[in-house]
């Protein structure tokens, strides 16, 4: 079997919380305890609702922070213990498409100067290599030659997102991590940044860590996907399972908190959570079971690991109950 390009082993992030002088103040875990591998020429979804650590754990792959805990391993090699200048040399290798692609291009810069520049400062080739290597990447990404005179301002929401794929891939990272990269287009043009992506990967070979809260564009474009909830995974296992057969009441609420056309669907029974997000009474209890509406005695100390049920991993006391034979919430 290949071998992970980026494994994460119980990773955690921790942040003391503004306003505490104390050296013994009130912390904050904004990832608890994540392990996810990431296979070579694959998509690997991270989904939740806002605030749920997507981003810290995409800064966190990124190099741009470090963890409280745990290890961070690329190619077999472990990076999180670096120093900070071989962290930087580090970083090419990761590269990052934004939500906004409009703020993340610099507006006094035209596009041709936007792709040369990374390549320029890390050395990637001569002056003549790196303009062959511009006009190839404007053709990769679909936009015509002629367009790498224009300044960001000049281009569709859509073909900025397409330059910052461009520049993403001016360094042929080993790992592209996409935050929400569609979340902030229109819906038709969603689907020809979403496709794109898919082609670009098909035909070079990459590996995408596909960050995101909107369910369709995750589902349509990742291969395994791990559901967040208060900074820890719930649930992590193939697209199709997940999305077809949810085990976990966090992740069925959510995939039925989703608008649909389909009346068979809408008119089904849904799992809703109740109250507000809050942290679960003590370190050791399930962080759902303050909404949980399947919770039982048992979830407070056994919803925190991840157990083995149906093709997928499950942080989830009652799904043993079944046997990990049937999706939580229809029979319980």
């Amino acid at each position: 079997m290949a071998e992970p390009v980026l494994e994460l082993r119980n990773v955690s992030r921790r942040y003391r919380v503004s306003g505490e002088k104390s050296l013994f103040g009130k912390t904050f875990d904004a990832v608890r305890d994540v392990s996810l591998k990431v296979m070579p020429g694959e998509t690997f979804g991270i989904v939740g609702e806002s605030g749920c650590g997507k981003t810290t754990l995409a800064r966190m792959i990124m190099c741009l922070e470090r963890p409280s805990s745990g290890e961070i391993w690329l190619h077999g090699r472990r990076i999180d213990n670096l120093s900070e200048s071989a962290r930087r040399a580090l970083r090419p290798r990761f590269q990052m498409v934004f939500q906004d692609s409009g703020s993340s291009l610099n507006p006094r810069k035209r596009v041709e100067d936007i792709l040369r520049e990374p390549m320029l400062y890390h050395h990637v080739g001569d002056a003549k290599q790196v303009d062959g290597r511009v006009d190839a990447l404007m053709d990769m990404v679909g936009l015509p030659l002629e367009m790498k005179k224009r300044y960001p301002h000049e281009f569709s929401g859509g073909q900025r997102q397409r330059v910052c794929i461009a520049r993403a891939l001016s360094l042929n990272p080993d790992v592209l991590v996409l935050d929400e990269p569609v979340s902030a287009l229109d819906v038709s043009v969603q689907a020809q940044i979403l496709n794109l992506l898919r082609d670009l990967q098909e035909k070079m070979g990459l590996t995408y860590v596909f960050i995101g809260h909107g369910l369709g564009a995750v589902h349509y474009m990742s291969h395994q996907i791990a559901v967040m909830y208060m900074g820890r995974v719930v649930e992590t296992g193939p697209s199709d399972t997940l999305f077809n057969r949810p085990a976990h009441p966090y992740t069925k609420a959510l995939l039925d908190a989703a608008p649909t056309a389909d009346d068979t669907l809408r008119n089904r029974k849904r799992v809703e959570l109740s109250g507000e997000i809050e942290e679960a009474d003590g370190e050791a209890s399930c962080p759902l079971l303050p909404r949980c509406p399947f919770s039982r005695e048992n979830c407070r100390h056994d919803g925190l690991t991840l157990k083995e049920a149906d093709g997928r991993m499950t942080a989830c006391a009652r799904i043993l109950e079944l046997d990990g034979k049937q999706a939580c919430g229809s029979t319980f």
